[in-house]
């Protein structure tokens, strides 16, 4: 399962664009388009990021993010607008949003923010439960989320890479072949190759090994694929 995320955005392209980085950083992204649209379903409590523009048809996202904070939600808000003068900003903040990025902006800025309020959720204390976190000493990963603890600190996992690894931990200890992870990752609309692979396992090692030059929880098997051990010796 995805993070789910709320885009409130009236501007179909840039929600279109928006939508899809972060659908390619592992979220599960709802639209709406209206301030009564993006009113009911953040106060559903069904998301765990909200990201809202202010100026919308129907009322202001402003006003969505007081809402959200008076019913209780804790989920990471943050602020989209064209608006960038200083009184905007910090009535923003008082509303209770985490963040507040103006238009227009840099893509990779935006996802970078979105990291961090990701993270920042997890440190507060939104911390997966239990039943979801799987210790890789020293480190962990909430293998629903996605959210992990690792060598680079806290970290949200693609979509792609949480399902390689909800993979690797149901076939513990059995070598998986390039073919076995590629069927449990890409979908049938997508061509990757036995290199894409390989650079998945580059990504998880240097997450997740405490020397990538000599990894012992995921082990190349010459020929084969991949092994992989929760707790490797």
């Amino acid at each position: 399962m995805s993070v789910p995320a709320l885009l409130v955005e009236d501007d179909a392209l840039l929600a279109e664009m928006v939508a899809l980085n972060l659908t390619h950083m592992g979220l599960e992204v709802r639209r709406a388009g209206t301030f009564s649209e993006g009113r009911d379903a953040l106060l559903s409590g069904a998301y765990q990021l909200a990201i809202l523009d202010v100026m919308l048809p129907g009322g202001d996202g402003f006003e969505l993010a007081r809402m959200a904070r008076k019913a209780g939600l804790e989920l990471p808000i943050m602020m989209l607008t064209a608006r960038d003068d200083v009184s905007a900003k910090v009535h923003g903040l008082d509303c209770g949003a985490d963040d507040y990025v103006t238009k227009p902006f840099n893509t990779e800025e935006l996802l970078a923010r979105v990291r961090a309020l990701m993270r920042r959720k997890s440190v507060a204390g939104k911390e997966p439960g239990a039943s979801n976190r799987v210790e890789l000493a020293p480190w962990w990963l909430d293998v629903e989320t996605g959210i992990a603890h690792t060598s680079e600190g806290e970290t949200l996992l693609t979509d792609k890479e949480r399902k390689v690894m909800q993979l690797f931990l149901s076939k513990e200890g059995q070598v998986l072949s390039r073919n076995d992870i590629l069927d449990a990752a890409w979908g049938e609309g997508e061509f990757p190759t036995d290199r894409t692979v390989d650079n998945f396992i580059v990504r998880l090692r240097r997450l997740f090994e405490k020397d990538t030059e000599n990894p012992r929880r995921f082990v190349t098997v010459r020929a084969r694929g991949y092994l992989f051990r929760r707790d490797p010796p």
